[in-house]
Parts: structure tokens; C-alpha cells; sequence
């Protein structure tokens, strides 16, 4: 009998009978066992009255609409809720029909407590057999061996998906807290903290770790793998819990059931969960048409999909590139609902295409995206570089600022903070423009900066995997080189935060987090394939790029930094004499642009941004020796 037959069917039926009894043992009970006549005329008199009260309360407090086979805490609380409600009403009734009658009023203090334990038995009893029913955990060679890092809440959970579905078998916890230690949960005992770790693998010859933890995963894991790492223990498999944002998007195989996936390399970021006001996010977006340039990259294309679930009237994709928009098209295309949205190939540096798109679709928030990002490209091409992030971006907020766009927000780079390459000087020169227009306009021109994106194309983590899938070597510039890292989801989850605070000429720079040693990165990632650092993959240090910073930076030496009330999110007021480029240098600005030679350009953004300033490159020969 499934869980739903059993609610309607059997439960009422059992309830009745349950009803009778207690109110009989009430009876019994306040008379030690025997009943004078005439009370138990009072009895017979007032038990259909109960039963009918009784089972109509239950009725409407949901009790046969539980699935008991998972009863808890909150059913156990919603039981007492029925039976006291149904108890204050069964009191109120018979005290006014009956009155002037003599009748044992103990009888309505005896009865909930019974009714409560009967109410209560074949709920709990259903979970109890569920329980009884599981495969037990802890048999001898049941399954892998597997140990629990982390003794909370997602530990425990692990535990029981783990019962219902065998195939493990759990041999301890371990956990930092020395409070947990030597206790148990489920049966599993907590063996330690982290200095027992490597005890218990051998002790229990563990095949599998699974790490069980909210926050600040990315430091565990980092520990356990050096370990790990080498040796015996080399082949002792490190998995995670998914969070349950990944459950929802169903990240993970066979959706919510799943309780462990493979380590990811996001897993081993220490950052926490990104907190926002979904509902402000709504008010900006929902019933708007909203153009996204740049829909087919790594933003723009996450931009979509989160634009795409608050519901806009009309969702606009510019993109230039057409395997990028057919991809995003098609992904948005199997959303269900399917959003409205028109996928549109064009470039943002055709102004004719930029103006009959605002003249035809009237967009009310734009998200520009779109821009030649990689760092060693636009220093072969400084000239495309300034065309497309500065004059593109000078276009377009043109148009928008024309046509009474409501909000315009920009997508910048840590790479404009005192660039060293010309992309990050072309995007610094895209604020620029952005805070030009923002003065005077009733649109909210607003720039957002962040970091790298992590497994964005051409990101240094895609190349570190394709090199280890390859056999190796991992190159690395720089053996101190650091970056800024965050996910995708987060970066435009707090980029669409940021334009609901944006009053009009905002730099906003998201939290980054602990910048990143690319070095430690590159060999934690060789150990998530279950290899060992300069052993199965060799580290090459091959020195710096062209334009390539040691370490980046989210503001410039003299930025004002400003609260903005959210914790992720911060606010750069740049220096007033460089904070804008003015209409009258954007004629210049082409003009150079379209120069064969790159020394004018060159020239014309050294005036511009004096920050910019080309890096110190370390060869790799004296990378080498160090």
C-alpha cells in the first residue's frame, strides 16, 4: 500500500476508532475503572459529538495529507495543534449543550493527552517501518568504504539518503568540533578531527571521502588532498555534497536524489553563499524588455538565463558571434516556460543596427556584456581592443541614453583597475564613457567590476584541464601569481543586485574573495584527477604574458570606497580629473582607432588613463632559476 492510500484510506478508519478509545479511557481512567451508569449515559450521549469534531479538525489540519513515510518534528507539532484545537472546541460544545448537566470535566484534561498518542502511533509507526525497512549502513562490506568529513546538518542528511539507498558503507565521521567527538549519529560514530584523518583511512581502509560542509569547503578539501596526495592513499576518491542550488538546477545526475558528486574546481573556493533581494531584482525586470549584449558568452549567456527566470515581457540576444548565440538560443528555447526572447546577430560597433533596435524594441534595461576580453589578443590589436570596449560601448550608451533607456548597466573588468595590458585599459576608458553619459541623464548608466569567472572560455582553469587531460605539462606564468575567482552564477546574480541599487555613475566591485595562487590551483586540480603534482603532471613556469599583471586589484590607489548595504557588493568613486571621457575626445578616439600604426592609439589611451602602464614581464629563464 503506497503512502497516499495509506493517509486517505486506513488513517481515518484508525483515527474513529482511536477517537472511541481515548474518550473511553478518559472515562475509565477518572473513574478508576468503573463507570456508574449514569456516566455512562454521559458518555454514549457526547462520543459522536467528539468523534464528528475530532476528525473534521484533523481533516482540516491536514492530517491526511502528510507523506508519514518521511514524518517528522513538524507533523509531530501539527498532531498537537489538531488535537488541541479539536479539544478546546469539543469542551466548548458539550459544555454548552449540556448545560446544567453534571459531567466529569477532568474527562477534557485526560482525553487530548490519550487522542495525542493515539494520533500520533500509526503516523510515527509508518516511519518507523521505513526506518526498520532500510538497508543498515554499517554492515561489514556493504558497499565502499566510505568516511564523512563534517559531523552538521548535511552529515547527517547524507547518512539517511545513504540508508535508503545502500550501495555505502559508512565507517565514521570526522569532524573538527572536539565536542562531537565519540559521540554518534545514526549509528555512525564521529572517530576525531583532521589530525585522525589519515589514521582512519588506513585503519579503515577508506575508498572514499566525502566532504560534508557548508562553507569554507575550499580549505578543507585543499588539506585533505595534500594528505592524500602521494603514496597509498593516492587512489582514495574525494567527493562532495551538492548544495541545494545545484539540486534545483539539476546539476547533479538523477537530480535531488543524488547526495554526492565528483569535486569540482569551484569546490575549492573558500567563498560563501551570495544573499539577494530577489524580489527587488523582479521589480526591475519583470514585464521589461531587456537587451543583453554579448548573449553568447560566459555572462552575457548566464545574464539570459537569470533574466529569463524573472519573467521580462521580451528578452533582446546581440551577440556577434553565431555558434554562441545558436547555443544560448536553443538552451533558452528549452526553458520551461520558454521565455519570449528574439536572438539577434550584430555587433554593437554597428550603430545602425544598435538604433533600430532601440527605435524597434524599445528596451528599458540594457546589460552590455559584449567585449574582446582576452588580455594577449588585444595586445596584438590595441586598436580593435578601443573600437569595440570603448567606442562600442560609447555607441551604445548613446543610443540608450537618446532613446530613454531606464538602466544601463556595464560590465567591467578587474583588469581596469591601474591597467598593465590594453584590455583592461579599453575597459577602464568603457567606464569612463559610462560615467560621462551617467551626468545630466535621466537613464542610470552604472559599471559593475569583478574578477575571473571561473571555466569562462580561455580561462586559465579550462586550460589547466585540457592540459592535464592531455598528459601535462601545466603552464603557469609565475609561481606568486595571484587571481580573483568566482562563479558564473554568483558574479550575475550580484551584477543584477547591483543595477537595483544603481542610482545613475555607480562603479560597483564585487566581493572577490582571497585571491587565488594559480600555482596551488594548478596542482590541486592535477590532484582532483587522482594524480600527483610533478610526478604524473608536470608545473612549468613559462613567465608572464604580454600585459599580464602579477597581482589584480578591484580599485585604484586613490578610489573612494563607499558601503553600499549589501556585504558583497562595494562602491569605487574614482578620481574626478580621469573619472570621464568627454564627448568631444570620442572623435580623437576614432580617429586613431582606425589607424594602420598602433603607436597613436597607444598614445591616445596613455593620455586618457596615465595609470596604464605596461608590467615588468619575468622571462621564463628567470622564472626558471628561481
Amino acid at each position: 500500500m503506497n503512502s497516499k492510500q495509506y493517509s486517505q484510506r486506513v488513517l481515518p478508519f484508525f483515527d474513529a476508532a482511536a477517537v472511541c478509545l481515548s474518550y473511553y479511557l478518559a472515562f475509565l481512567l477518572r473513574f478508576d475503572f468503573s463507570i456508574p451508569a449514569y456516566e455512562m449515559g454521559n458518555f454514549l450521549r457526547t462520543l459522536p459529538l467528539v468523534l464528528v469534531i475530532r476528525l473534521l479538525i484533523y481533516w482540516r489540519c491536514q492530517l491526511y495529507a502528510s507523506v508519514y513515510r518521511y514524518a517528522g518534528l513538524a507533523d509531530f507539532i501539527n498532531i498537537i495543534k489538531a488535537v488541541l484545537a479539536s479539544q478546546v472546541l469539543v469542551t466548548a460544545v458539550v459544555l454548552l449543550k449540556y448545560h446544567g448537566v453534571q459531567f466529569p470535566r477532568s474527562v477534557f484534561f485526560i482525553d487530548p493527552v490519550i487522542a495525542l498518542i493515539l494520533a500520533a502511533l500509526p503516523r510515527f509507526a509508518r516511519r518507523l517501518r521505513a526506518e526498520v525497512d532500510m538497508p543498515f549502513i554499517s554492515s561489514p562490506g556493504d558497499g565502499k568504504k566510505l568516511l564523512i568529513f563534517g559531523a552538521g546538518d548535511m552529515g547527517e542528511s547524507v547518512v539517511r539518503n545513504l540508508k535508503r539507498m545502500g550501495g555505502y558503507d559508512v565507517q565514521g565521521f570526522i569532524d573538527d568540533d572536539a565536542n562531537k567527538w565519540g559521540r554518534s549519529i545514526h549509528g555512525v560514530t564521529i572517530l576525531g578531527g583532521r589530525d585522525r584523518f589519515l589514521e582512519t583511512v588506513d585503519k579503515k581502509r577508506i575508498e572514499e571521502v566525502l566532504i560534508a560542509v557548508h562553507y569554507s569547503r575550499g580549505q578543507i578539501l585543499q588539506d585533505l588532498m595534500k594528505m592524500l596526495s602521494g603514496g597509498p592513499h593516492a587512489k582514495v576518491a574525494l567527493k562532495a555534497v551538492p548544495a541545494l542550488s545545484e539540486h534545483l538546477k539539476k546539476a547533479v545526475p538523477g537530480g535531488a536524489s543524488g547526495p554526492m558528486r565528483n569535486i569540482e574546481t569551484s569546490d575549492l573556493l573558500n567563498r560563501k553563499p551570495v544573499h539577494i533581494n530577489s524580489q527587488a531584482i523582479s521589480d526591475i525586470i519583470k514585464g521589461k524588455t531587456v537587451l543583453v549584449t554579448g548573449a553568447g558568452g560566459t555572462i552575457g549567456s548566464e545574464l539570459c538565463r537569470q533574466v529569463a527566470e524573472m519573467g521580462p515581457s521580451l528578452l533582446l540576444l546581440l551577440e556577434n558571434n553565431n555558434t554562441s548565440l545558436f547555443y544560448i538560443d536553443r538552451e533558452l528555447s528549452e526553458m520551461a516556460p520558454r521565455p519570449n526572447f528574439i536572438p539577434i546577430a550584430g555587433d554593437i560597433q554597428d550603430e545602425r543596427l544598435v538604433e533600430n533596435l532601440l527605435v524597434k524594441y524599445k528596451p528599458q534595461v540594457i546589460f552590455h556584456a559584449a567585449a574582446h576580453k582576452h588580455v594577449p589578443l588585444m595586445e596584438a590589436n590595441p586598436q580593435e581592443a578601443v573600437k569595440n570596449n570603448t567606442l562600442g560601448t560609447y555607441y551604445l550608451a548613446r543610443m540608450a541614453k537618446e532613446h530613454g533607456v531606464e538602466r544601463f548597466l556595464y560590465i567591467s573588468t578587474d583588469k581596469a583597475v591601474r591597467p598593465s595590458s590594453i584590455m583592461g585599459a579599453s575597459k577602464r576608458m568603457g567606464e569612463m564613457v559610462i560615467r560621462g553619459f551617467a551626468k545630466d541623464s535621466k537613464t542610470r548608466f552604472m559599471s559593475v567590476r569583478f574578477g575571473n569567472v571561473l571555466g569562462s572560455s580561455g580561462s586559465v582553469v579550462k586550460i589547466f584541464e585540457e592540459q592535464i587531460a592531455r598528459g601535462g605539462p601545466v603552464t603557469v606564468t609565475h609561481r606568486d601569481i595571484t587571481r580573483f575567482f568566482m562563479t558564473v552564477e554568483e558574479a550575475v546574480q550580484l551584477v543584477l543586485q547591483a543595477c537595483t541599487i544603481g542610482q545613475g555613475g555607480e562603479i560597483f566591485v564585487l566581493n572577490m574573495g582571497e585571491p587565488v595562487k594559480l600555482s596551488d590551483l594548478a596542482r590541486s586540480m592535477i590532484m582532483l584527477h587522482g594524480l600527483v603534482p610533478d610526478k604524473d603532471i608536470k608545473i612549468e613556469y613559462v613567465g608572464l604574458r604580454p600585459g599580464e599583471k602579477m597581482y589584480e586589484e578591484l580599485f585604484c590607489e586613490k578610489d573612494i570606497v563607499k558601503d553600499t548595504g549589501h556585504p558583497d557588493i562595494f562602491m569605487a568613486v574614482p578620481e574626478e580629473a580621469s573619472a570621464v571621457i568627454m564627448h568631444g575626445q570620442i572623435p580623437e578616439l576614432i580617429k586613431v582607432s582606425q589607424d594602420l600604426a598602433p603607436e597613436p592609439v597607444l598614445a591616445k589611451i596613455k593620455q586618457l588613463v596615465p595609470a596604464y602602464k605596461k608590467p615588468n614581464i619575468c622571462p621564463p629563464e628567470a622564472e626558471s632559476k628561481r
